[in-house]
């Protein structure tokens, strides 16, 4: 994995979060809104593959696009307490959560060590899980058209 490609994926991420984020804001106070964000987003633990120093808003961001990106829950990847039916996403029991962490990976290095290498600008957006996932767990197979 390329951590100067990660820090630069993660630094558009956060740039592009904070404007929208302060897009959406109207006037007031912004220390008050600010201390909610925190209080709503805790800081996260048990990463393994992104970065520790990702906020607790980043990572739920990624996270929601991960849900869309694949059509799933959060429980799919993280485990529930059966007990108070909370979702625990610090745990690994759940194997499924192995699998994404590697898929991440192999994200990572998809975009970093073929398409980064390419120099065209048609790859100048990363690709997402959602390229080939395209909204449902298992990405659909590929039909090619047919040729006249």
């Amino acid at each position: 994995m390329n951590g100067r490609y990660g820090v630069a994926l993660l630094l558009g991420c956060v740039t592009f979060g904070v404007a929208a984020f302060a897009a959406t804001q109207g006037p007031g106070s912004t220390s008050a809104k600010h201390e909610d964000a925190k209080a709503a987003y805790p800081r996260p633990t048990n990463l393994k593959v992104l970065s520790k120093t990702i906020s607790g808003e980043d990572l739920d961001k990624l996270m929601h696009r991960f849900k869309e990106d694949l059509g799933v829950p959060c429980g799919y990847c993280h485990e529930e307490n059966p007990e108070t039916k909370q979702i625990n996403y610090a745990s690994d029991e759940n194997p499924i959560k192995e699998t994404a962490r590697f898929m991440i990976k192999m994200n990572e290095d998809i975009n970093t060590k073929y398409l980064g290498q390419l120099g065209d600008r048609r790859y100048a957006e990363p690709l997402t899980c959602g390229n080939c996932h395209q909204g449902q767990v298992d990405p659909p197979t590929f039909q090619p058209k047919e040729q006249r």
